[in-house]
């Protein structure tokens, strides 16, 4: 296989990276509908999805290169 570079190398790490970024916005969405089914008080899933939501904005930073 042979090497990429330049606009071709950038272009396939983009994708990657949005695919992946996709990927992570399902299974989060999914994990987010979970919470909403365990039935455990409103404080409780405010605490988990305020500490799910931090996760997934660190993640996405991340990916895309932003400090954090």
């Amino acid at each position: 296989m042979n090497r990429l570079y330049g606009s071709e190398k950038k272009e396939k790490i983009n994708r990657f990276l949005k695919g992946f970024s996709e990927e992570i916005e399902i299974l989060f969405k999914s994990k987010f509908d979970e919470i909403a089914e365990m039935n455990i008080g409103e404080g409780e899933t405010t605490r988990m999805v305020g500490r799910l939501l931090n996760a997934k904005i660190n993640v996405i930073d991340q990916i895309n290169g932003q400090p954090q």
